[in-house]
């Protein structure tokens, strides 16, 4: 019996053991990334945003060059430039809202509106083209 009380202890013994080391550790952890954080992550300046999501040669950088359909194209050219920008940067470069806004240097959701509207713009010539 005393060896199973011994056995029993010193089990409990090391799982607290292991329990409030591991919570020493990320304490730790977080202390020494809060002070020391690496400059890329936390990099907040607009041109290194930019680098990292926003490239112009990979793939032509117009939405226009992408459309098909002649009916879309139509509608498609008549959004404004803003327009057209902001849905290439969505959806030929793959941009989120945020990303949009630093390379245009206007705010999330005002890209956010912009986008929105210019959708709406193009379902509503597609539907009108095709109704007559």
């Amino acid at each position: 019996m005393e060896k199973e009380d011994i056995t029993r202890r010193f089990v409990k013994y090391m799982a607290n053991l292991i329990h409030y080391n591991s919570i020493n550790y990320d304490k730790k952890r977080r202390v020494s990334i809060n002070r020391f954080p690496l400059t890329l992550d936390n990099d907040k300046r607009p041109e290194s945003i930019v680098m990292a999501y926003y490239d112009p040669e990979a793939i032509p950088p117009d939405l226009k060059d992408h459309i098909s359909d002649s009916a879309l194209f139509q509608a498609y050219t008549k959004l404004t430039e803003k327009q057209q920008r902001i849905l290439s940067l969505a959806y030929v470069q793959g941009l989120n809202d945020k990303g949009i806004a630093t390379v245009l240097g206007v705010s999330q959701q005002n890209v956010s509106k912009i986008r929105l509207n210019s959708l709406r713009k193009l379902r509503q010539l597609l539907t009108n083209q095709e109704q007559r």
